[in-house]
């Protein structure tokens, strides 16, 4: 009989824990509040299982409620999982006075000793909204009077509107005078026709007694300027051997071998090679398109 009372209390504590059933508590911070003050939803589970898991959570109506961000919206939602305890809340804004009903929310949790999932369900939750404007308030006060704004430009419109005349009345003059003879000077934002032009300044380039060191100089600027309007490349900041990797062409590596010698050796050369050389400059222009 006494074995029998011993194994009959080992038996009660050993099965105490499973006796206690896992508890959904909820609350929310108040049941009354104003427009834009948030309204704070706390939901725990306790007594669960070491290694329960989350198989699910939802809102009955499947978020309907939140579906319209205008009258509701959850600004922040926090999970804390415990080793035995689950702990949610939601922070939920209103927008909108009047009764506004918190639906169910549902939670399934897979527990290791259970073949089905078990749901836990809060009950829907009633929070009355209400306006941030006291009714008690009799009257309000009126706005202040628009103060009229005062531009800087006021005081020198006359002088504005006779600029503009002038300038109308001379867009007109140009209008009038397009297609004619202009005494205006031309502005050449860019060269039309490099090829042409460098040819032409190469055969005005003079080379009998004229210094290695001027005639290369100048021979340089030609063909740099030739190239920076007909391939539309910095010529005048890179160096000659980026415009050597650049072009791969054997008679302007040539050519820009023979100016950097002058430039950098002082190297003199006969006027039968600055003809030469300046033959093969008009051929690398002619040819180079």
């Amino acid at each position: 009989m006494f074995r029998v009372l011993i194994f009959l209390i080992v038996l009660m504590f050993g099965c105490s824990e499973k006796i206690n059933d896992s508890i959904i508590e909820y609350e929310t911070d108040r049941t009354k509040t104003e427009i834009g003050f948030p309204v704070n939803l706390n939901i725990s589970i306790n007594n669960l299982d070491d290694y329960y898991s989350i198989e699910g959570m939802t809102w009955a109506d499947s978020s309907s409620w939140i579906a319209d961000s205008s009258k509701v919206i959850i600004k922040e939602t926090s999970l804390d999982t415990l080793a035995q305890s689950l702990a949610i809340n939601f922070e939920i804004t209103f927008w909108d006075t009047g009764k506004i009903i918190i639906p169910p929310y549902l939670i399934n949790i897979n527990l290791p000793d259970s073949i089905d999932l078990s749901m836990f369900k809060t009950d829907s939750i009633e929070i009355d909204i209400k306006s941030v404007i006291d009714s008690s308030t009799v009257s309000i006060q009126k706005d202040k009077p628009i103060k009229e704004i005062i531009f800087p430009f006021n005081k020198y419109k006359y002088s504005l509107i006779v600029i503009i005349i002038f300038l109308l009345v001379f867009i007109y003059f140009l209008w009038k005078k397009r297609g004619n003879d202009s005494h205006l000077t031309k502005i050449n934002f860019f060269n039309r026709d490099p090829q042409k032009d460098s040819v032409e300044k190469l055969s005005k380039l003079k080379f009998k007694d004229v210094p290695s060191y001027s005639f290369y100089n100048d021979l340089s600027h030609i063909l740099k300027k030739y190239l920076e309007n007909q391939f539309y490349i910095i010529s005048f900041e890179m160096t000659s051997e980026e415009l050597k990797n650049y072009f791969s062409d054997k008679d302007l590596i040539f050519l820009l071998e023979r100016v950097d010698s002058v430039k950098f050796a002082n190297k003199e050369f006969s006027d039968v090679e600055k003809k030469h050389d300046l033959e093969l400059a008009k051929k690398i222009v002619r040819k180079l398109l």
